[in-house]
């Protein structure tokens, strides 16, 4: 049977020789996972051959099968299974990458799980300035191997076969436009039990049938570096609006919490001013005692006024009488006036 294993073609500089593995992973590795397991298996390789220390990843490039040149691996989105790989370590004067062909792959030398059938040997040289060029012929992938990966694609619902529809469907999406007679007769030669479904093996088995059509199904479903990459960055720019939108949000909730708390405080300070204006009010209003006290002590002053007056007239009387005694040579004096 087919392990459902997902592969990936790595090839690197080791003792200035070219080591190419096949790494199989259980499912699409992320970029951290391919790196590690790079770092891993090719640490393993040297020390089988006695190589002192750890293997370091510098960059990667990644062939492109739709573009036919290698172009640098920066991103999981861009990865396919079988693509081929290679890594480039950091350059020191112990170390520097060599211009060779590429090897055909093998397994690791320490398995590190199940692995599938190699693939073709692929020309490919580095070119002088880092990069890797000098490409003669595409890596060619085993007719079985195609047929797997586009039955998972026509088989997107896991359910190990799939119908007439599912296959119009994707040869439709892979711009292959047949007629509806035509599109019957290749699904009538993979329906080899005449029961509306194709399996896995009955798909092999037609992919050999056309290989040329398979070669289409498979590659066609390959994106290139720059669908992959702008993809990405699509995925990228969705997911920052997505982002600001959640900040706009918060920020909105966190401007609706302060107009609330600015009413809140807006309305203290009414009620503030409300009972200062009270204060003020109470703090002018006399109490009918004050009232009753203020009125007795002014109605006081106005007779100690009218004292005073009567005073200033007697005295003046007084001083007249005197005056008056003198000049006719009496000795008779007024009274001294007292209280």
């Amino acid at each position: 049977g087919f392990f459902a294993m997902y592969t990936l073609l790595c090839c690197a500089d080791l003792q200035g020789g070219k080591v190419n593995l096949e790494l199989t992973f259980p499912a699409a590795p992320t970029f951290g996972e391919l790196t590690r397991r790079i770092e891993e298996t090719f640490s393993d390789e040297m020390r089988t051959v006695g190589t002192p220390g750890d293997f370091k990843v510098n960059r990667l490039q990644i062939y492109d099968d739709v573009l036919l040149k290698w172009v640098d691996l920066l991103s999981a989105v861009q990865l396919h299974e079988f693509d081929q790989i290679y890594v480039f370590q950091p350059q020191t004067p112990w170390h520097v990458d060599t211009q060779q062909d590429l090897p055909a792959p093998r397994p690791p030398s320490v398995p590190t799980g199940h692995q599938v059938q190699s693939v073709k040997h692929v020309s490919m040289t580095p070119s002088n300035g880092g990069g890797i060029g000098g490409i003669n012929n595409r890596p060619e992938i085993p007719i079985n191997d195609k047929a797997h990966v586009v039955f998972r694609d026509i088989d997107s619902g896991n359910r190990g076969y799939f119908e007439y529809g599912d296959f119009e469907r994707v040869l439709r999406d892979r711009g292959l436009d047949f007629s509806s007679n035509t599109i019957g007769e290749l699904f009538y030669k993979a329906d080899l039990n005449r029961d509306g479904r194709v399996t896995l093996d009955e798909l092999s088995n037609w992919a050999h049938i056309y290989p040329n059509t398979m070669d289409t199904l498979y590659y066609r479903a390959q994106d290139t570096s720059e669908e992959s990459m702008l993809r990405y960055q699509i995925q990228q720019a969705h997911e920052k609006i997505q982002a600001n939108q959640q900040r706009i949000a918060q920020l909105q909730r966190d401007m609706n919490q302060s107009s609330a708390e600015a009413a809140e405080i807006q309305r203290r300070i009414g009620d503030l001013q409300n009972q200062h204006a009270a204060a003020a009010a109470r703090r002018q209003e006399t109490t009918p005692d004050e009232r009753e006290l203020i009125e007795e002590e002014i109605k006081l002053e106005r007779q100690r006024d009218q004292m005073r007056l009567q005073q200033a007239r007697l005295q003046e009387a007084s001083e007249k009488f005197n005056r008056n005694a003198v000049a006719k040579g009496s000795p008779r004096r007024a009274r001294d006036v007292g209280y």
